[in-house]
């Protein structure tokens, strides 16, 4: 908890709120909230994220880099 203090700037109950959510929201399992190492990631994507890839962004990719 302490690291994710450190890395976020944020407060433990602000941190703890933010995992509960995860959880409600089915993200991770986190049964014994004794500790962060007992979370567990369930899916680790945005379930609404769209990526719209524009028409021929992909070969571009290899002819420009």
């Amino acid at each position: 908890m302490k690291e994710l203090e450190i890395k976020t700037g944020r407060r433990t109950e602000d941190i703890k709120e933010g995992l509960l959510a995860l959880e409600r929201d089915n993200y991770i399992l986190w049964d014994n909230k004794s500790d962060t190492r007992h979370i567990m990631i369930i899916e680790g994507w945005d379930r609404d994220q769209k990526i719209v890839t524009p028409p021929g962004s992909a070969n571009r990719y290899y002819t420009e880099y």
